[in-house]
């Protein structure tokens, strides 16, 4: 309406959101330093501050940097005059740092063993009289035994030392966000009472994590020896860093070498020490312990400990690599869900977790981690810290747990519902779609060795009828018989290439073809393949109803003795994994398809022998393509088959195929097409449309 200034509404919603945050700060600290603390008002101080907070700031509104680190500043300014409470964990910090600058090392040597002994100084036995679970050498990683280490050495006993160097972190995580993300994102983490409460104000060392993690996104691909090491750091922080190494394939291999040297060198120099690593206490975490869990629970139930926690694992590990392999490029991967899924079904699930988790979640406009944030403090309400001697020590109120995972449970339903109702929104098809008033038709036919049936085939494609037809091309993939001469024969044009392969073959014949070219049918010199319906390949695409047209052998006939039992499976087994990984559905992998030229340019295709089809076929898949598949008859082929002919043949093909859909999932696209013979095509905004596949 005239006369209102709508930029009121977001401001006021920004001033809201920077006070709501530093209140419940301000709460917090004062909570903390009251004696006999209560832990109900503490806990709901966190949980109405967090979800105030991200509701204030869910909607997009201007808000500067450094307005934001500024605000995020003055509250882990407020939280270094607050006192820990219902956590002990920071005494186990102290005393590993002082044993690391004593002895070179703090692992396998558990802290119940210094108890008598007299070489501890007087500051240290009162840390080691507060250390939990003694009787366990500790657990922490090399990168923060050295961070303990630093800060002992400079701060001593002092928990203020740990408080500066932990809120430093959270500060210099935010300004990594704010290279990364606007404002307006970046406030939700970095202006969120959780982050302030579990690193400054709690003091636990996940933030360190979520830097690494989030250093390791921004340095990319532009920086792939840095997101290495950074990667190495993370998982020298914490081992769960691991679920984040995927994405080390999909950059340069020296990213991969430096992730791995940095872990090897940081845990070498404590391994090299012969008093272990911390892993021994590690597993006994692992297999042990059992704290506030979510989709683990009735796994315990159903299976017991060890046999609910190895299908937890097993199922964590399958949607950890699912989600990693279909996304399309190192920018896309969801780490944020990534990390969900391992809390989902991990046995112990703690606040403080969140907090490499957050960072992670900015880039998607989702509802449940800000939820879980808001909600996941009510793990305090335990029974130790509740003084309810009904419930057990570490046993979260029940009321409290299910409240965590109903609000949980709800926000990810409604997140999913409305990713569901996005994908469904009808968008413009993609310039590349125009429709081909004139269409100008090669055919691509890769032969080796195929003088028995190559001429007919050639005369077969030039009689079938197929309306704007320019040329046939025969590529000879280095034939020792007459396979050339009988192409050329026949009337088409041959085509040379000596290194053996499909894909080579296929390469060779599109640098040669013709540049009127609009659309290009292939199909197999063995005349296998039917002719006559080429035209029904090719009618979708001319329609503009389709941009790549599979004949798929199996909605069609295959003639008896045409097809193996392993060329079976596998046509079954690739197609499967194709839409469980992109979600795209295939039912073949036939060598018989038409696809526009415009099209093929931008699947930069590469591969050079049994890997083709499948290539072209999950490449469509990643590029959101319009895709569709017609019947198509199989015939028995002339001659023997180079692939499904011999054993070695078969499981060459099988492996290869295999390995070009592991590659396609956890490589980028864009830059899987820059190797020898790529069409090389840079991916565009119009690859994002969506796909219609019809079958």
């Amino acid at each position: 309406m005239p006369g209102i200034d709508r930029t009121f509404a977001p401001r006021l919603h920004i001033t809201g959101g920077a006070l709501v945050f530093l209140a419940t700060v301000v709460t917090l600290v004062v909570l903390s330093r009251s004696p006999g603390t209560s832990v109900l008002p503490y806990v709901a101080s966190l949980v109405v501050g967090g979800a105030l907070t991200s509701y204030l700031l869910w909607r997009p509104a201007k808000i500067s940097g450094l307005a934001v680190l500024a605000v995020a500043a003055i509250g882990h300014g407020i939280a270094l005059y607050g006192h820990t409470v219902f956590e002990d964990d920071f005494y186990r910090f102290i005393w590993d740092g002082w044993r690391l600058l004593e002895t070179g090392t703090p692992y396998g040597i558990p802290p119940e063993d210094f108890i008598d002994n007299p070489a501890v100084p007087p500051a240290m036995r009162d840390i080691l009289e507060w250390i939990n679970y003694p009787y366990y050498p500790t657990i922490y990683g090399p990168v923060l035994q050295v961070i303990f280490a630093i800060t002992t050495f400079f701060a001593g006993a002092n928990e203020l030392g740990l408080r500066f160097v932990f809120a430093a972190a959270a500060l210099g995580l935010t300004a990594l966000l704010l290279r990364k993300y606007s404002g307006d994102k970046v406030a939700l983490f970095a202006w969120n009472p959780l982050v302030v409460a579990e690193s400054t104000l709690h003091l636990h060392p996940d933030i360190f994590l979520g830097f690494a993690l989030l250093a390791a996104v921004v340095a990319g691909r532009k920086h792939p020896i840095i997101a290495g090491t950074m990667l190495g750091i993370a998982a020298c922080v914490k081992l769960v860093a691991l679920a984040a190494w995927p994405l080390l394939l999909r950059l340069k291999p020296s990213a991969m070498i430096a992730a791995v040297a940095t872990t090897a060198g940081l845990y070498g120099v404590f391994a090299v020490q012969g008093h272990g690593i911390g892993l021994d206490s590690t597993e006994t975490f692992a297999t042990q312990w059992y704290f506030n869990p979510y989709a683990y629970e009735p796994l315990f139930r159903a299976f017991g400990p060890t046999w609910g926690r190895l299908a937890t694992l097993a199922i964590a590990a399958v949607l950890v690599v699912w989600l990693h392999a279909r996304a399309r490029g190192f920018e896309e991967v969801p780490l944020a869900a990534v990390f969900g899924v391992i809390l989902l079904f991990a046995p112990a699930v703690n606040a403080w977790y969140l907090l490499w988790l957050l960072p992670l979640a900015l880039g998607r406009k989702e509802v449940w981690p800000y939820v879980a944030s808001a909600v996941l403090p009510l793990s305090y309400l335990t029974g130790l810290n509740l003084e309810d001697f009904s419930l057990e020590e570490f046993q979260v109120h029940p009321l409290a747990q299910y409240a965590q995972w109903g609000a949980i449970a709800a926000a990810i339903l409604y997140d999913l519902w409305r990713g569901k109702r996005a994908r469904g929104t009808p968008r413009e098809q993609p310039a590349l779609n125009d429709k081909i008033d004139h269409p100008q038709i090669s055919v691509v036919i890769p032969a080796l060795n195929e003088e028995a049936s190559i001429g007919p085939t050639v005369r077969g494609i030039r009689s079938a009828g197929l309306r704007g037809l320019c040329e046939v091309i025969v590529a000879d993939n280095g034939s020792t018989d007459q396979t050339a001469a009988k192409a050329a024969a026949a009337g088409a044009r041959v085509i040379a290439e000596h290194e053996r392969g499909y894909g080579a073959a296929c390469l060779a014949a599109l640098d040669a073809l013709d540049p009127k070219t609009n659309i290009i049918l292939f199909m197999d010199a063995d005349l296998s393949d039917v002719p006559e319906e080429a035209s029904e390949l090719v009618k979708p695409i001319v329609a503009n109803n389709a941009d790549l047209v599979i004949g798929s052998r199996t909605l069609g006939a295959i003639e008896p003795g045409a097809m193996s039992v392993p060329q079976r499976f596998g046509n079954w087994l690739a197609p499967a994994l194709v839409r469980l990984i992109w979600g795209v559905r295939y039912t073949d992998l036939g060598p018989y398809r038409a696809i526009r030229r415009d099209a093929l340019d931008r699947l930069a295709m590469a591969d050079r022998d049994f890997g083709w089809t499948i290539e072209m076929q999950v490449r469509a898949a990643k590029q959101q393509m319009r895709i569709t598949e017609r019947p198509a008859r199989y015939r028995r082929r002339v001659g023997v088959s180079k692939i499904s002919g011999t054993a070695r043949g078969v499981i060459a093909a099988g492996c290869k195929i295999l390995f070009v859909i592991g590659r396609e999932a956890f490589g980028d696209f864009d830059r899987a097409g820059q190797t020898k013979g790529g069409r090389l095509a840079k991916p565009t905004d119009q690859e994002t449309e969506s796909s219609q596949i019809a079958v």
